[in-house]
Parts: C-alpha cells; sequence; structure tokens
C-alpha cells in the first residue's frame, strides 16, 4: 500500500492513496464492518485500525491486515463510499507528521565521502533533526534570512514498524513498516559555525517528506533502488541504494544496538554526490527554485524554495495572543455570578460570549488551514442569526473553566499555524461564501474574523462586568 496523511479539518488522518483517490482507511473499515451489520462499527474501527500513523503501526499485523481488508472493501464496491476523496480536494501531509525520533546517517554514499573530501567511516555517521523539521509533498522549503546557504540532499528514508533493540542484521527488515523519501534540506553555513551539525539540520520544515510512504511488502529489498534529484529539472544527484556504504539492515542493527526505535521512528539513510555546497562554485537554493527527488517504487517528492518573511505573521500572532490573554485574566478575576449575569434578555452573558469565542477561533483556525492549503475553495460560513444566538444559548450548558482552557490553548494552535506561514500566504485570494466579502485576501481571515472579533468581545465582557457592578 501507498500510505499517506490527508487533512480532514483540523487533523491530518491516515489514508492510502491508489491513483488520484485517497481512501481513508478508519472511515473504510468501518464501512465495512456495517456492510456485515456490526452495530459496534465506529468504536470498533477507530480501534483497530487507527487514524493516525504512530499509532497505526503500534498496533502491528492486526491494524494493517485490516487496513488492507478495508481498502479491498471500498476498491471492490460500485456504489460511492464516504471513504474515497480525489487527491485535488484534500491536503496531502508528510506520511509520518511527528516521529518520536528522526535519525540521520551522514557520509553514507561513497561518491557524497569523496566530493566532501572526508574518508569512508568505518562506523555510522549519526545525527538528529526533530519533528518541527518535517513538512509536507508540496509544502515550500523555507528560505530563511538566517541563511545564505540553503542546499538540498535527497535520501531514501525508513520507517520503523515495530519495537526493536538489538536487532540482528538478519532480521533487521521484519522491523520496517515502510519506505518513504526525505529532502535534508540543510543550512550549511549554520552546520559549519561549530563541530556539531545540529544548528544547520533542524531549522523549522527542512525535512520535506513523501509523496507517501510505500509499505515494506511492496519493497521487500531496499537495496537497488534509483534515487536522483532535480532543481529547476537540472539534474544534480544521481545514484542507487546499492551503493550505501552502510546498508538499510545493518543500519537498524547498528542504531538499536544503541538505542531503542519505535513504531513511527524515521531513519534518514544518506545523500548521494552532486549537493550544492560540493559544486564548483557552490551552488545554494535561491527562491523560487523547484526540488524534486525520485526514488524507484515510491514516486516523487516535489517541493518549492520560498523566501521567508514573517513580520506580518509576527504581528498577528501577537495581536491575537494579547487578545486572548486580556479575555482569559478578565474571565478569571470575575466570581461565577457575574461571569452568569446577562445584562439584559438580547444580550450575553460572559459565559456565553466565552463560549462564542472558543468556538469561533477554531472555526476560523480551521479555514484559515484549510484555505492556504486549498485556494480554490470557497472559506467562511453562512450561519443566520437565529443560528448564531442557538449555538450561544448552548453554552449555558458549559464550564467556565473547561471553556477558558480551550481559549488559553487556542494561542498554541494558532502559533503552530503562523509559524508555517509567511506574509506571502496573506496575500492568497479566495471567495468568501458570503457575497457580501467576495474575493479577498486572507489577511482579511486574520484581520477581521480574528484581531476584530476578539476585540470586539474583550469590549463586550468589560461592558458585562462595568453593568453588573453598576446594577447592584
Amino acid at each position: 500500500m501507498k500510505l499517506v496523511k490527508y487533512q480532514n479539518g483540523d487533523d491530518f488522518r491516515l489514508a492510502a492513496q491508489v491513483d488520484s483517490n485517497i481512501i481513508d482507511l478508519q472511515k473504510a473499515y468501518e464501512e465495512k464492518l456495517v456492510s456485515l451489520g456490526d452495530e459496534m462499527a465506529s468504536e470498533k474501527a477507530k480501534i483497530i485500525v487507527p487514524d493516525q500513523v504512530n499509532e497505526f503501526f503500534k498496533s502491528g499485523e492486526k491494524a494493517m491486515d485490516a487496513a488492507k481488508e478495508a481498502l479491498a472493501f471500498v476498491l471492490e464496491r460500485e456504489d460511492t463510499s464516504n471513504a474515497v476523496f480525489s487527491e485535488e480536494s484534500v491536503k496531502i501531509g508528510a506520511p509520518v507528521p511527528n516521529p518520536n525520533k528522526i535519525i540521520c546517517v551522514g557520509q553514507n554514499y561513497r561518491e557524497h565521502i569523496l566530493e566532501m573530501k572526508r574518508e569512508i567511516p568505518k562506523y555510522p555517521v549519526l545525527f538528529a533533526k526533530f519533528a518541527n523539521a518535517v513538512s509536507g509533498p508540496k509544502d515550500n522549503i523555507p528560505l530563511s534570512p538566517i541563511t545564505e546557504k540553503l542546499d538540498y540532499e535527497a535520501e531514501f528514508a525508513v520507517v520503523i514498524g515495530k519495537t526493536a533493540k538489538d536487532v540482528p542484521l538478519d532480521e533487521a527488515l521484519d522491523y520496517v513498516a515502510g519506505y518513504t523519501i526525505v529532502n535534508d534540506v540543510t543550512l550549511r553555513d549554520l552546520q559549519k559555525r561549530t563541530l556539531q551539525w545540529l544548528q544547520g539540520k533542524s531549522a523549522d520544515g527542512t525535512l520535506p517528506m513523501g509523496p507517501c510512504l510505500v509499505t515494506k511488502d511492496e519493497i521487500p529489498d531496499p537495496s537497488g533502488l534509483e534515487i536522483s534529484l532535480t532543481v529547476n529539472g537540472e539534474e544534480r544527484q544521481r545514484s542507487n541504494t546499492s551503493n550505501l556504504v552502510f546498508s538499510v539492515p545493518r543500519i537498524i542493527e547498528y542504531i538499536s544496538s544503541i538505542m531503542k526505535l519505535e513504531p513511527g521512528d524515521v531513519i534518514c539513510t544518506g545523500t548521494p554526490g552532486g549537493v550544492g555546497v560540493a559544486m564548483d562554485p557552490p551552488t545554494f537554493l535561491q527562491d523560487g527554485d523547484v526540488v524534486s527527488i525520485t526514488v524507484d517504487k515510491i514516486g516523487t517528492l516535489i517541493n518549492t524554495v520560498k523566501a521567508v518573511e514573517k513580520e506580518k505573521v509576527k504581528e498577528y500572532a501577537t495581536q491575537i495572543n494579547e487578545r486572548i490573554n486580556k479575555i482569559v485574566s478578565l474571565v478569571q478575576e470575575q466570581e461565577e455570578k457575574v461571569i452568569k449575569w446577562k445584562p439584559s434578555s438580547e444580550q450575553w452573558s460572559i459565559l456565553q460570549i466565552a463560549s462564542h469565542v472558543e468556538e469561533a477561533n477554531r472555526f476560523w483556525l480551521q479555514e484559515l488551514r484549510r484555505t492556504v492549503a486549498n485556494p480554490e475553495i470557497k472559506w467562511g460560513r453562512g450561519l443566520n442569526h437565529r443560528e448564531r444566538l442557538a449555538a450561544v444559548e448552548e453554552s449555558n450548558l458549559k464550564e467556565i473553566e473547561v471553556v477558558i482552557e480551550k481559549i488559553r490553548s487556542f494561542k498554541t494552535t494558532i502559533r503552530q499555524t503562523l509559524v508555517g506561514l509567511n506574509d506571502g500566504d496573506l496575500l492568497i485570494e479566495a471567495i468568501h461564501i458570503n457575497p457580501k466579502f467576495g474575493t479577498k485576501r486572507l489577511s482579511l481571515l486574520l484581520d477581521h474574523f480574528m484581531v476584530e472579533h476578539l476585540d470586539k468581545h474583550v469590549s463586550q465582557i468589560e461592558r458585562n462586568i462595568n453593568d453588573y457592578h453598576t446594577n447592584q
């Protein structure tokens, strides 16, 4: 199978890709159970076929077998399935978006070792990257102002499928879940500042991964695979995994003798010769460059280099955080009777205002992510006044502590989203559902629907507090 992660609302879910179709494996398995008359189909599907990749691999062969059954069931059906999406309608993310460990092997192709003027190592040269570096197929490679020497490194990557410790060489491939492609993007000037490479290897967005994860049954032998990289169509790297100094089994044997490997861990096996820093003269990635990496039996990973300007994005993050902090502090200072008191039958209580803020934050963050991923879709919602009031009235059933905690946690989730954007993304134009707005830049979403919206509700809460004390 070719496994991918696709975005569904706020979350990325595990799926299989068949041609241009994306099949949600958990939903497909649920449909299979429903067809058999299982009244616990939904609950069982969530347990047997987890929708997150690390949990899926931890579930072992049982999950893999169930996923294959579900995939076959959906593909054999003649009617439509709620588990099937077109590739164009969803955003595809990194197949392993949050690995516990990312272990990289340096100096592992003979030609790369020679071009870097180093000796063939006696033991694998290991270093680490972290989950912050992971990005998906078609995501941009950020060209940050902190570097002038952004370089590419095409790599064949191994994904661990079950816990591995002190693994014998002849059993090493039994512990593999599958294989994917990564680009070990490197900030060469930062890498060479010190003897340790970490700072040049761990910047945000410097490990594009994809386009999929191919399960090991489709690649029983990871040697003999052609690997190549082009920049703007010009070939820069080409080799074969048979040229690895340390083979995939040897790497797994060696690393597992040092540390426990866990399901979802990623091992990057090294890059061939042809990196930019070794060219004459050295040639580094520039804004707009398109980097493509192809590996036999997996596919092609394509990413575009994009210069990062984040002044406006940082400004929005600061403004949103300030207003959320203000709402939280105002509410936490009030007694319960003040929080639940309504100035009039038409006005909202502080509890209702806070609940509305919590719900709106989640919704507009989802719309921001969705529209950045696919500007062709319409964004926004068409709630009428009656529906909005009904939603607010439901807040009377909520505990204010729970609402406030969700508002506070929103600061983290909005920051994580904004970190992945730059000022250019705010210029993306998309059509709002409400004809009043028409086609607008995404900066409107942050300006009007987040910052101004939060400002409005800060003022509402302050008025409620003043009115309460005036009326007592």
